[in-house]
């Protein structure tokens, strides 16, 4: 006999308005299917009740119910966003990139020199920002064991990566590690100073100041880089629709198939690069808990 079809998670609509008050209307829900004894992947694809969202014209994204259960904190108290942040700013990443925002800021404002190149430099983080998370995470963080002269070689970010990858509901493995950060805050000015370099010698403009105004806005997304993906692993449920959209990503990234959906702050790089498709037409890969490394 054919399976039964496997449940969703319907989300509410993007509402902010109504972000605290509103409950799902009533109705009839799809039977439960319960998983298979001794979980796996079967289980996480179990049917659940359908929550229905309260205004019908507006489209609403589906994942496994499964999925957000495995994927989600177990803290039944972070389902604010409130709540979320205090939790989020008692970890050392954050705290971490919080003062080398502010140390940069400080570097800035006392170098002076301000022009209007400096309106150019958000422009240009924003724009590049989901294609360095895309590449970041496609090729280091999933970067496997390599041997150079014989030696095996792993990087430290993709150990922790795939540590991540196996227990996804433990929220001190989804922010970066004291040596990650340490990585990030040291290279972003050495790139930066690149950068700016190239772009003075085409545009003009001061290199110093730029360099410090292209530091503070490169902390400042990836402090939104860890708090986005930080939230997403909690139990707070998206109101908004972009949100939304990259809530139900990292789900199907962390259970259906490990590489599709690489964005974390954005869905633009995986559209533009090919990794945003009907998750319909995606196989389940086995390996998406283990990213190809048995489990020791």
């Amino acid at each position: 006999m054919a399976r039964a079809r496997a449940g969703a998670l319907r989300l509410p609509a993007p509402d902010r308005a109504r972000d605290r008050r509103s409950r799902p209307r009533r109705g009839r829900h799809r039977c439960a299917r319960r998983p298979l004894a001794g979980g796996g992947a079967a289980g996480l694809d179990r049917a659940v009740p359908e929550v229905r969202s309260e205004r019908a014209n507006v489209s609403t994204g589906q994942v496994p119910v499964g999925y957000q259960e495995s994927l989600t904190a177990k803290r039944a108290d972070l389902r604010s966003l409130g709540t979320c942040w205090r939790e989020f700013i008692r970890h050392f990443s954050p705290r971490a990139v919080f003062v080398f925002i502010a140390a940069a800021v400080t570097a800035r404002v006392a170098v002076g020199r301000w022009s209007w190149h400096d309106a150019l430099v958000p422009v240009a983080i924003v724009a590049a920002q989901p294609f360095v998370e895309w590449v970041i995470h496609r090729y280091l963080l999933h970067l496997p064991a390599f041997k150079v002269a014989g030696r095996r070689i792993e990087l430290y970010g993709s150990v922790q990566h795939r540590i991540h990858h196996r227990d996804p509901s433990d929220l001190d493995r989804v922010l970066l590690k004291p040596p990650e950060v340490l990585s990030f805050v040291v290279q972003i000015p050495v790139v930066a100073a690149g950068v700016v370099w190239a772009a003075v010698a085409l545009l003009g403009g001061h290199f110093l100041p730029l360099t410090l105004t292209a530091t503070v806005l490169s902390y400042l997304a990836l402090l939104r880089y860890e708090w986005s993906h930080f939230l997403i692993h909690t139990p707070y449920v998206p109101k908004t629709r972009w949100y939304r959209s990259i809530w139900r990503n990292h789900r199907l990234h962390h259970f259906k198939h490990e590489r599709y959906w690489m964005g974390i702050t954005s869905k633009m790089g995986d559209r533009v690069l090919g990794t945003d498709p009907d998750p319909h037409s995606v196989p389940k890969s086995p390996t998406a808990r283990t990213l190809g490394v048995p489990v020791d």
